[in-house]
């Protein structure tokens, strides 16, 4: 259908008018900022990363990583081994690299290369050059949606039968158990992996999870590296926080007070608790312990000040 414009008039008298843009322009200190908020973030999460256990053996990690198989040729026939940590220990490494895969977060590993490239658009050494393109390069492994092959493919299949299964690449195997098996329950990963199971699932992921942990911290150094020659700026607080908890035992110093079952517990506990309210204190010399509380401490609700 045709659409005809008729009787529009043009106004050529009139003063031209200025049009507002509803594009709002972004300007150079908050593109900054929105840079140095996924750097941070990236930073917090590497350093996550690098306090799991499975850093601690960095030669096991390396070694994991690369995908090794032992071969053992007896009378029965030829053996594969490979030997990968407990699956528990890998699912929490898988936890703390995850954020680094979801475009989503602050520090995802994408954010993280764009941010220093705009933080080093200046730079003119040959080096810094070099280990940014080194560190695209080995993150351009990493592909949750991938279906290439990184170190194997699997078939399956009977010997005395011509039909076997699809190739199903171990990247798509790894990341059917990141999304399938721990962080997610996706039907779909699953229901395409379902004929070779979480053992074989687990098998793929490991060495990636591995491999995950390496480019993490090694991307981690180069921004300490970075920080060293004054090419780059962030804030102190970043390497000094607190990011992991190393001590499971809470022992607090404080004061508790008491009150019977069903007190309304006070908005604030500074000044006057009330009536109710007795503090708990150490017994007198010749006191009884039910002393300490002051009330029947059977129907009693604790608070903590």
């Amino acid at each position: 259908m045709n659409i005809r414009l008729r009787d529009c008039r043009c106004d050529t008298d009139s003063k031209p008018h200025n049009r507002r843009s509803d594009r709002a322009m972004t300007s150079k200190p908050d593109v900054e900022q929105r840079h140095l908020t996924r750097l941070s973030a990236f930073v917090l999460r590497a350093r996550r990363v690098q306090a799991h256990s499975l850093y601690d053996d960095y030669e096991a990690l390396e070694r994991i990583g690369t995908v090794p198989f032992e071969f053992d040729i007896s009378a029965d026939g030829v053996w594969m081994t490979q030997r990968l940590p407990p699956e528990e220990v890998v699912e929490s490494a898988a936890a703390r690299v995850r954020p680094l895969l979801l475009k989503e977060e602050d520090a995802h590993f994408q954010h993280t290369l764009t941010a220093l490239g705009w933080m080093l658009r200046g730079n003119d050494r040959a080096d810094v050059a070099q280990v940014l393109a080194g560190l695209k390069q080995g993150w351009a492994e990493f592909d949750p949606r991938g279906r290439g092959t990184l170190a194997y493919a699997v078939q399956t299949g009977r010997v005395d039968e011509e039909e076997v299964s699809p190739m199903i690449s171990d990247n798509v195997l790894a990341f059917a158990w990141i999304y399938g098996d721990v962080v997610h329950g996706d039907s779909k990963r699953l229901a395409e992996t379902e004929q070779h199971g979480v053992r074989e699932r687990y098998r793929a992921a490991a060495p990636l999870v591995c491999r995950l942990i390496m480019q993490t911290t090694a991307t981690l150094h180069v921004i300490e590296w970075l920080i060293g020659l004054g090419l780059l700026t962030l804030p102190d607080e970043l390497f000094e926080r607190e990011v992991v908890v190393t001590d499971s035992v809470f022992r607090e110093q404080g004061q508790v007070h008491m009150a019977p079952v069903g007190t309304e517990v006070p908005e604030s506990l500074n000044g006057d608790l009330g009536p109710e309210w007795r503090r708990l204190t150490i017994p007198a010399p010749g006191e009884p312990a039910e002393s300490m509380f002051g009330v029947d401490h059977s129907t009693d609700t604790p608070t903590q000040k």
